[in-house]
Protein backbone atom coordinates (compact mmCIF):
# COMPACT_ATOMS: atom_id res chain seq x y z
CA UNK A 1 0.00 0.00 0.00
CA UNK A 2 1.48 3.36 -1.09
CA UNK A 3 2.00 5.92 1.83
CA UNK A 4 0.39 9.23 1.59
CA UNK A 5 2.21 12.51 0.00
CA UNK A 6 3.58 14.52 2.42
CA UNK A 7 1.63 17.48 1.42
CA UNK A 8 -1.40 15.24 1.88
CA UNK A 9 -0.40 14.99 5.13
CA UNK A 10 0.66 18.48 5.91
CA UNK A 11 -2.76 19.60 4.97
CA UNK A 12 -4.67 16.87 6.88
CA UNK A 13 -2.54 18.12 10.20
CA UNK A 14 -3.06 22.10 8.82
CA UNK A 15 -7.22 21.57 9.45
CA UNK A 16 -8.20 24.51 11.24
CA UNK A 17 -10.81 22.19 13.58
CA UNK A 18 -8.72 20.31 16.01
CA UNK A 19 -11.63 17.78 15.50
CA UNK A 20 -10.75 17.78 11.82
CA UNK A 21 -7.24 16.69 12.54
CA UNK A 22 -8.17 14.35 14.83
CA UNK A 23 -10.67 12.47 12.38
CA UNK A 24 -7.76 12.76 9.75
CA UNK A 25 -5.24 10.85 12.24
CA UNK A 26 -8.09 8.27 12.53
CA UNK A 27 -8.28 7.06 9.18
CA UNK A 28 -4.40 7.76 8.44
CA UNK A 29 -3.78 5.29 11.30
CA UNK A 30 -5.90 3.39 10.73
CA UNK A 31 -5.17 2.56 7.37
CA UNK A 32 -1.09 2.73 7.75
CA UNK A 33 -0.30 2.20 10.81
CA UNK A 34 1.87 4.76 13.09
CA UNK A 35 5.52 3.48 12.33
CA UNK A 36 5.39 3.28 8.86
CA UNK A 37 4.42 6.97 8.60
CA UNK A 38 7.07 8.10 11.34
CA UNK A 39 9.48 9.76 8.06
CA UNK A 40 6.72 10.93 6.34
CA UNK A 41 5.36 13.09 9.53
CA UNK A 42 8.91 14.50 10.48
CA UNK A 43 8.96 15.46 6.63
CA UNK A 44 5.49 17.24 7.11
CA UNK A 45 5.77 19.07 10.10
CA UNK A 46 7.34 22.16 8.68
CA UNK A 47 4.74 22.41 5.91
CA UNK A 48 2.33 22.31 8.72
CA UNK A 49 0.98 26.04 9.20
CA UNK A 50 -1.14 25.61 12.48
CA UNK A 51 0.84 25.39 15.77
CA UNK A 52 -2.01 22.84 16.67
CA UNK A 53 -1.12 20.94 13.50
CA UNK A 54 2.52 20.62 14.19
CA UNK A 55 1.95 19.77 17.98
CA UNK A 56 -0.09 16.73 16.98
CA UNK A 57 2.64 15.37 14.89
CA UNK A 58 4.78 15.58 18.10
CA UNK A 59 2.74 13.99 20.51
CA UNK A 60 2.07 11.20 18.08
CA UNK A 61 5.55 10.79 17.73
CA UNK A 62 6.88 11.05 21.02
CA UNK A 63 7.06 7.08 21.65
CA UNK A 64 9.73 7.17 18.92
CA UNK A 65 12.05 9.56 20.21
CA UNK A 66 14.20 7.10 21.89
CA UNK A 67 14.19 4.87 18.58
CA UNK A 68 14.50 7.47 15.96
CA UNK A 69 17.10 9.93 15.78
CA UNK A 70 15.10 11.64 13.09
CA UNK A 71 12.07 11.72 14.98
CA UNK A 72 14.30 13.28 18.33
CA UNK A 73 16.39 15.74 15.59
CA UNK A 74 13.18 16.74 14.94
CA UNK A 75 12.11 18.13 18.02
CA UNK A 76 15.29 19.67 18.40
CA UNK A 77 14.12 21.88 15.64
CA UNK A 78 10.89 22.23 17.43
CA UNK A 79 12.49 23.87 20.29
CA UNK A 80 12.30 26.97 17.82
CA UNK A 81 8.91 26.89 17.06
CA UNK A 82 7.15 30.27 17.36
CA UNK A 83 4.29 28.69 19.41
CA UNK A 84 4.61 27.34 23.40
CA UNK A 85 2.59 24.74 22.76
CA UNK A 86 4.98 22.67 20.11
CA UNK A 87 8.14 23.95 22.10
CA UNK A 88 6.46 22.13 25.52
CA UNK A 89 5.63 18.83 23.08
CA UNK A 90 9.49 19.29 21.83
CA UNK A 91 10.76 19.70 25.38
CA UNK A 92 8.82 16.58 26.48
CA UNK A 93 9.59 14.85 23.29
CA UNK A 94 13.87 15.10 24.06
CA UNK A 95 12.94 14.25 27.42
CA UNK A 96 11.41 10.98 27.01
CA UNK A 97 14.54 10.39 24.53
CA UNK A 98 17.13 11.11 27.19
CA UNK A 99 19.57 12.00 24.43
CA UNK A 100 22.62 13.45 25.63
CA UNK A 101 23.42 15.89 22.12
CA UNK A 102 19.87 17.49 22.69
CA UNK A 103 21.54 19.06 26.30
CA UNK A 104 22.90 22.17 24.39
CA UNK A 105 19.78 22.89 22.31
CA UNK A 106 17.57 22.52 25.64
CA UNK A 107 20.16 24.77 27.52
CA UNK A 108 20.47 27.73 24.88
CA UNK A 109 16.32 27.71 26.30
CA UNK A 110 17.71 29.23 29.35
CA UNK A 111 16.90 32.98 27.76
CA UNK A 112 13.85 32.48 26.22
CA UNK A 113 11.52 34.85 26.88
CA UNK A 114 8.78 32.82 27.90
CA UNK A 115 9.28 31.56 30.94
CA UNK A 116 7.47 28.37 30.90
CA UNK A 117 9.42 27.37 27.90
CA UNK A 118 12.51 27.92 30.00
CA UNK A 119 10.81 25.95 32.75
CA UNK A 120 10.17 22.89 30.33
CA UNK A 121 13.78 23.17 28.68
CA UNK A 122 15.45 23.09 31.92
CA UNK A 123 13.06 20.45 33.23
CA UNK A 124 13.87 18.35 29.93
CA UNK A 125 17.31 19.05 30.75
CA UNK A 126 17.56 17.63 34.07
CA UNK A 127 15.67 14.80 32.91
CA UNK A 128 18.30 13.98 30.42
CA UNK A 129 21.30 14.53 32.55
CA UNK A 130 19.57 12.41 35.57
CA UNK A 131 18.72 9.55 32.45
CA UNK A 132 15.27 9.75 34.30
CA UNK A 133 12.33 10.47 31.89
CA UNK A 134 10.17 10.97 34.97
CA UNK A 135 11.62 13.97 36.26
CA UNK A 136 10.25 16.00 33.23
CA UNK A 137 6.75 15.72 35.11
CA UNK A 138 8.45 15.06 39.06
CA UNK A 139 10.06 18.52 38.93
CA UNK A 140 10.61 18.17 42.50
CA UNK A 141 11.89 14.49 42.12
CA UNK A 142 9.59 13.31 44.72
CA UNK A 143 9.16 9.79 42.97
CA UNK A 144 6.01 10.24 43.49
CA UNK A 145 4.94 10.77 39.91
CA UNK A 146 5.53 8.80 36.94
CA UNK A 147 5.09 9.16 33.17
CA UNK A 148 4.48 6.54 31.15
CA UNK A 149 4.43 6.44 27.73
CA UNK A 150 2.23 5.02 24.96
Amino acid sequence: MKLPAIHQIADGYGQAKISDVGQFELRLFRQFGEEPLILQLTAAFPLVRRASGRAAILFRLLRYSRRYPEVASLAIAALSDRAYLVREQACSMLAYSLRQDALPSLRALGTHSDAKTRADALAAADAISQQNHHYYVDRAHTGTTLWQVG
